[in-house]
């Protein structure tokens, strides 16, 4: 993915395509089928948007770790799914001043729910407790502690890899909880 900017001018941006490659494999991740359904995470937009920002946060997490080209691509991946959303906002039909209206509250949500998650990371905790509603019912369930474990175990991989690595996008995700 390129910036419009990178469009209207011919120059690439290497952090927003790597940015570009990371939300997509984030993207398809959060999209499995496994993660949805009754007792689980419900296939609404809410819930969409939860797992992917359940997955984005640990990435974004680290790079913030790895120093100014870390923090370039965090911010690249924050550029990317912003894009993204205003495009799926657009597809529904609205106005450009109502994607405004509309995007700005989506993305205060999206950093609050990041930093908790963040927050949750630095003390080595279960993200249960920072579980909205839409992400899953009941943080106590078996399924929602499964959940936290499954990302523990994703940040886990993401602290062993490089920002060379982090940007192609070459980390694993453990088994996904069922």
């Amino acid at each position: 993915m390129t910036s419009l900017f990178s469009k209207l001018f011919g120059r690439k941006d290497a952090a927003l395509d790597d940015a570009g490659l990371i939300y997509k494999r984030l993207m398809i991740q959060a999209r499995q089928t496994g993660f949805y359904g009754a007792g689980r995470v419900a296939d609404t937009y809410d819930g969409r948007i939860d797992l992917l920002t359940l997955h984005i946060a640990p990435v974004m997490h680290r790079l913030q770790s790895l120093g100014p080209q870390g923090k370039r691509l965090s911010q690249g991946i924050y550029d990317v799914m912003r894009d993204d959303f205003e495009v799926a906002l657009r597809e529904e039909g609205m106005s450009d001043t109502g994607v405004k209206k509309r995007i700005k509250p989506i993305m205060n949500l999206f950093f609050t729910q990041v930093k908790a998650y963040a927050e949750q990371l630095d003390k080595g905790a279960s993200l249960t407790s920072s579980f909205k509603p839409s992400l899953v019912e009941n943080s106590e369930t078996k399924y929602a502690i499964a959940l936290s474990e499954y990302i523990s175990g994703f940040r886990s991989d993401l602290e062993a890899k490089s920002l060379g690595q982090i940007a192609r996008a070459e980390f694993v995700f453990p088994q996904a909880p069922t």
